[in-house]
C-alpha cells in the first residue's frame, strides 16, 4: 500500500434539492474524486483525494458553501485496505457503513475476502469502517457481500447505502 492510495477522506453530505446542480458544483471543487448518490440516510458519498486534515478542511468548507447541501458527516481515512482488483477503478455501488467492537484488523481482512470488496477506511465518528463494493447490480452486491457484514463477529451495527447513478469527477452530468 502506497501512501498515495491511502489518502482519502469521506464526506457523507444531505442535499435539499437541485441533486444534479449541487453534484456538478462538487466535482468542480479542489480535492473532490468521485461524488456518489446515494439511498440511506445521506444523499451523495463524495470521496476526496487527500486526509491532510488541512486540505479535506478547505474541500469540505467548499461542500459546505454550497446552498443545496444542508449537512455533512466527514471521515478521514486512518488505515485503509483495498482489492486486489483497485486498478480497475470501478465506482462503488453500494457503501457500508459499521460499528465495531474488537480488532479492526480481523475485520478489514475478511472483509477484504468477500467477492465484490472495493476497499475499506477506518474513520473516527459514529462509524468505525466504510467498505465500499462494486457489481453489476445492487441485488448481486446485497446477496454476495453486504448480507454477509452481520457475520463477522466483532460488527455491532452496519448501515448500508446503495449507489442509485454513480457519478466520477471525470464523468459528464
Amino acid at each position: 500500500m502506497s501512501a498515495k492510495s491511502e489518502q482519502t477522506s469521506l464526506v457523507f453530505a444531505n442535499i435539499k434539492s437541485r441533486m444534479h446542480q449541487a453534484i456538478s458544483q462538487l466535482k468542480h471543487i479542489t480535492n473532490v474524486e468521485s461524488v456518489t448518490p446515494v439511498t440511506g440516510r445521506f444523499d451523495v458519498v463524495i470521496k476526496l483525494r487527500t486526509n491532510d486534515p488541512e486540505k479535506a478542511f478547505n474541500a469540505i468548507e467548499k461542500i459546505r458553501e454550497i446552498d443545496d447541501v444542508t449537512a455533512t458527516q466527514t471521515g478521514l481515512s486512518l488505515q485503509h485496505v483495498s482489492s486486489p482488483h483497485e486498478g480497475e477503478r470501478e465506482q462503488p455501488i453500494a457503501f457500508a457503513l459499521m460499528k465495531v467492537k474488537g480488532t479492526i484488523s480481523e475485520i478489514l481482512h475478511k472483509l477484504k475476502s468477500f467477492p465484490n470488496f472495493l476497499e475499506a477506511h477506518v474513520i473516527p465518528g459514529e462509524f468505525d469502517i466504510v467498505a465500499a463494493f462494486r457489481g453489476h447490480n445492487p441485488k448481486e452486491v446485497l446477496e454476495t457481500s453486504v448480507d454477509k457484514i452481520g457475520s463477522i463477529n466483532g460488527i455491532t451495527a452496519s448501515e448500508t447505502l446503495i449507489a442509485w447513478n454513480p457519478t466520477t469527477s471525470e464523468s459528464r452530468q
